[in-house]
């Protein structure tokens, strides 16, 4: 295995700033709440901007009735045109002056633009509210990214699709299994590392952004292999060797080793399955020893 490590990080963080000047009248989350997309997080004062509105579409309905009465002189050969082009350029500022001050308005409530939780929020009720400043910070972990960074000796092991399985010390019974989303296209130079990204369900919300989280992708794969404690192998003058249990003694069998994973370790000559193998004790022994086999 190649063995990583990495942490949680939300799937989308949004922070969700005020676009309308005015006291915040209403606040209706708490912090930790999970809220729907579009579902109203704030409100602001609109005590001048509603009159406003009024004004506007007082002007706008005098406006239609001037243009729908120039209208009907125009159509008469009572009226000039210019006379109605300038009715229904004065209908033509009413109308998008309305428009506009309806945005204004709608600006004033303050909708959740994904579905997540209020992770943070930064103004409180009744406080001076400026357009661009943030209010509220939302985090979508229903689904969550494992981010972690591939040294370039390893990148040919990963791509996207590769599948990995990620452990969390703060669950150390947890084991979740996801394949990778994304791999980087650059090279980090600090750490000669390329970023990557595994993308999981979170929907118990147990995993937090910014845990820790540890990362095995299978490296090599090899069928009908004998993998031993990296501990059981003695290094000796005439290479590598473990103890076996033949008969009664204590048997000495050269072998050749693969690759490493963690203390574990492939054994590629020199065993086989049915071989009973001596993990305690085994370096005080010698070749020939007389050994008694104790079972559990």
């Amino acid at each position: 295995y190649l063995n990583l490590v990495g942490e949680v990080k939300p799937r989308r963080r949004v922070v969700v700033s005020i676009e309308a000047n005015g006291l915040i009248e209403r606040i209706a989350i708490k912090k930790g709440q999970w809220v729907k997309k579009n579902t109203v997080l704030a409100e602001i004062e609109d005590d001048l901007l509603q009159a406003e509105i009024r004004e506007v579409q007082a002007s706008l309905k005098a406006s239609t009735l001037n243009l729908n009465n120039q209208k009907k002189l125009f159509d008469q050969k009572a009226a000039a045109e210019s006379a109605y082009l300038d009715t229904q350029y004065l209908y033509d500022i009413a109308k998008a002056r309305l428009t506009q001050v309806q945005a204004r308005l709608n600006k004033t409530i303050i909708q959740a633009p994904i579905s997540g939780v209020i992770d943070d929020r930064f103004l409180e009720e009744g406080e001076l509210a400026i357009a661009g400043v943030a209010f509220v910070e939302i985090v979508e972990i229903d689904r969550v990214k494992i981010v972690a960074g591939v040294p370039e000796q390893y990148l040919r092991y990963v791509q996207k699709g590769t599948e990995a399985v990620l452990n969390f010390p703060a669950y150390p019974d947890t084991i979740r299994v996801g394949r990778v989303t994304y791999v980087g296209t650059t090279l980090d130079p600090d750490n000669r590392t390329v970023p990557i990204e595994i993308e999981i369900p979170n929907t118990d919300n147990i995993l937090k952004p910014e845990m820790a989280a540890t990362i095995r992708v299978v490296k090599d794969y090899i069928p009908e292999t004998i993998v031993i404690p990296q501990d059981a192998v003695i290094d000796t003058d005439q290479g590598m060797v473990v103890f076996i249990v033949d008969g009664n003694m204590a048997k000495a069998m050269p072998v050749t080793l693969g690759s490493v994973s963690q203390d574990q370790v492939v054994v590629t000559e020199g065993l086989d399955v049915d071989m009973p193998m001596i993990t305690v004790g085994h370096r005080n022994l010698v070749n020939g020893e007389l050994v008694e086999v104790k079972e559990k």
